[in-house]
C-alpha cells in the first residue's frame, strides 16, 4: 500500500504546478509588445509579440518583470515568425534572429493544399512591467469594432468579415490601414478583429484548442 501510495504522489507532483495552485489566467498583448531573453533595464528586445497574442504567465520578479510563454505554429523555413494557426497568418510574433533560442518545438504537420510544413512552436521569455496587456479578447474586441465601424466606412461600405480569409484581410489592411489615418497599433487590432471572424475562423478555433 506505501508503495503504491508514493507512486500516486510522485505522479501528482508531476502534474501539478510547483507552487501547488491554479495556473495564472491566459493575457493577451494589448499592443505592440518587446519582447526580452531576460528581464531587466539593460535587457535588449529578441522580438515583438503582436496584438491579440495570447500569453501563458510562468513568474514574475521583484521589479514587475513578467516570465510567459506563448504558443503558435511555424512554417518551416520562416520560423522567425510566430503565426495563431498553420497556413492562417494571423501573426502573434515576430522575432529577430537571437530570438530563435527562445522556440521549442513541438509536432509537425504537412498542409494538404501547400505542401508546406508547419511545427507547433513555444516561445518562452520576459515582458517589461509595463508592456500592455488585456484580460481577455472581448476587451480588445470592445474597442475593435467601433474603431471598424467608423473608420472603415468613410471610404466604402462596411465588410462583411466572414466574406474573406484571414489572409485576405492581412493584404487588405494593408492598403486600407493607413487610409485610416489610425496608429498602426490601431490598424493591427482592426485585422485581428476581422481575422477572428473571417471565413477561416472555424479552422483558427481548431488551431486554438490545440495548444
Amino acid at each position: 500500500m506505501r508503495t503504491v501510495l508514493s507512486l500516486l504522489l510522485v505522479a501528482l507532483a508531476t502534474i501539478l504546478p510547483a507552487s501547488g495552485g491554479p495556473p495564472a489566467p491566459a493575457l493577451y498583448a494589448a499592443a505592440t509588445t518587446p519582447f526580452y531573453a531576460t528581464p531587466g533595464a539593460d535587457a535588449r528586445a529578441i522580438g515583438k509579440l503582436l496584438v491579440a497574442a495570447r500569453l501563458t504567465p510562468l513568474e514574475q520578479d521583484t521589479t514587475g518583470w513578467q516570465r510567459i510563454r506563448m504558443t503558435g505554429w511555424t512554417q518551416a523555413g520562416a520560423e522567425r515568425v510566430v503565426q495563431a494557426a498553420p497556413g492562417i497568418r494571423v501573426t502573434r510574433a515576430a522575432l529577430s534572429k537571437t530570438g530563435l533560442d527562445a522556440l521549442t518545438f513541438g509536432r509537425s504537420r504537412e498542409d494538404a493544399d501547400t505542401g508546406l510544413t508547419w511545427t507547433l512552436t513555444t516561445l518562452t521569455g520576459w515582458i517589461a512591467p509595463d508592456a500592455a496587456t488585456s484580460p481577455d479578447l472581448d476587451t480588445l474586441w470592445a474597442r475593435a469594432e467601433p474603431l471598424f465601424a467608423t473608420r472603415c466606412t468613410a471610404c466604402h461600405e462596411r465588410r462583411v468579415p466572414e466574406r474573406y480569409t484571414a489572409n485576405q484581410w492581412t493584404s487588405h489592411l494593408k492598403v486600407m490601414g493607413p487610409r485610416t489615418g489610425l496608429p498602426k497599433d490601431d490598424q493591427a487590432l482592426i485585422r485581428v478583429f476581422l481575422q477572428y471572424r473571417s471565413a477561416d475562423a472555424t479552422a483558427l478555433a481548431a488551431a486554438l484548442a490545440e495548444e
